[in-house]
């Protein structure tokens, strides 16, 4: 076959002019492509690779537009925040965690008035205890989980789901401390201050010294006290056995629950274990503004505080609605009738707390729970099981 003969220039643009025009689309469709493509690598470029607007000393440096309003005002709120703290309680906040040997944490229950939690929570970061505290945020409106001011100073907010009662709570932060796996955990009261024996000691290290050496010479200790409940330690392995009961709202429940820890295990007074520890825990009845760069004057302001008249909680009464008032006092007063009848206490205006009996150096229950409400459980168990099978039930309850 003979080669074909070469196109003249002339032929040669005929024939271009002829091509169909799917090839020019073709050709369209690909410059388009590229030039997404370049547009879109020019975009990313400037997205990581941008620098921040210079700032040469003489104009001022233009804010970053990518902040929103509301995240400015919240930086300046947390600034203006952490400068109006007093020194000890900014290095304590901004320490690292302390006492990294050990696995555990500091609850703190916030439900009620945030002037009075704010008064607490300086002492607790002065103290030393810094990151290692966690804030189980139980208000009404959750006011400490948005806070800039709270997040930042502590370790962790973690909200509840709902509100919860002081013995759900408490059942709460052994949930908690069991899931992570803490050795022990502490928890304080909200209207507390804590202090160290003098200006020159830290509260955390001379309450974690005594704990140290309980934990060293004590081996069966369960719950550590600072002046009572106020501030105390807790061993997990407690916790796992034994928990609040729900059934009871607050003004009895530590008296339902230490009895019972104390059939297996320890509770221990620090002052009684560690007699060179002078730390202190006070009780605020309203919220103080404590110089706590002063030891000296904390110290006499809280003196004070503790012997002035006045009703210990009434800041928490404050802030409650009529139905809250009638709500807490009827459900303290059902929760006192079912804790006489787990216990057979006697009926007393005191509203007996004792449900223990010293035998030699050991405590015991009066009684196996619930023994003096056999008048109630015949007409309870009748609604459950039937008559045919009643007598059997309760002859095997006892």
């Amino acid at each position: 076959m003979l080669a074909e003969l070469p196109l003249l220039h002339s032929q040669r643009s005929n024939k271009q002019a002829r091509l169909p025009a799917c090839s020019w689309l073709g050709v369209s469709a690909k410059l388009v492509v590229l030039l997404l493509i370049c547009t879109n690598l020019a975009q990313l470029y400037l997205l990581l690779f941008q620098p921040t607007p210079g700032c040469n000393g003489v104009a001022p440096c233009q804010p970053d537009a990518s902040i929103s309003a509301p995240q400015a005002r919240m930086a300046a709120k947390l600034e203006a925040i952490q400068k109006a703290l007093p020194p000890v309680v900014q290095r304590g906040a901004n320490a690292e965690l302390p006492f990294p040997r050990h696995h555990f944490a500091v609850f703190i229950i916030f439900s009620w008035n945030y002037e009075m939690f704010w008064a607490s929570l300086q002492t607790y970061l002065a103290a030393g205890w810094g990151k290692r505290i966690i804030i189980i945020d139980n208000s009404p409106n959750r006011l400490i989980v948005n806070d800039p001011g709270v997040n930042a100073l502590v370790g962790e907010v973690i909200p509840t789901r709902v509100r919860l009662t002081f013995s759900q709570a408490q059942n709460m932060i052994a949930d908690i401390a069991v899931e992570r796996n803490y050795t022990f955990f502490f928890w304080g009261h909200s209207d507390v201050a804590l202090l160290a024996s003098n200006a020159t000691a830290v509260f955390a290290e001379e309450a974690m010294a005594c704990l140290e050496r309980v934990m060293e010479e004590r081996p069966k200790w369960g719950v550590l006290f600072f002046h009572y409940d106020w501030f105390s330690a807790v061993r997990t392995d407690v916790v796992r056995e034994f928990k609040y009961d729900t059934f009871i709202t607050v003004y009895k429940s530590d008296c339902d629950f230490y009895p019972r820890v104390r059939q297996k295990w320890r509770t221990l007074n620090h002052s009684s274990v560690c007699r060179g520890c002078r730390s202190r825990v006070f009780d605020m009845k309203p919220p103080l503004k404590l110089p706590l760069d002063d030891y000296e004057a904390t110290k006499a302001m809280l003196e004070a505080d503790n012997h002035s008249k006045g009703d210990r909680n009434q800041w928490k009464m404050q802030e409650w609605s009529i139905g809250e008032q009638i709500g807490w006092e009827l459900w303290d007063t059902t929760s006192w009738h079912y804790f006489r009848y787990k216990w057979g206490v006697a009926t007393s205006t005191e509203r007996q707390c004792k449900i223990e009996v010293t035998e030699g150096d050991q405590k015991r229950l009066q009684q196996r729970p619930f023994e003096t409400a056999r008048d109630l459980l015949p007409t309870l168990m009748r609604y459950q099981v039937g008559e045919a099978d009643f007598a059997t039930r309760l002859h095997r309850m006892f």
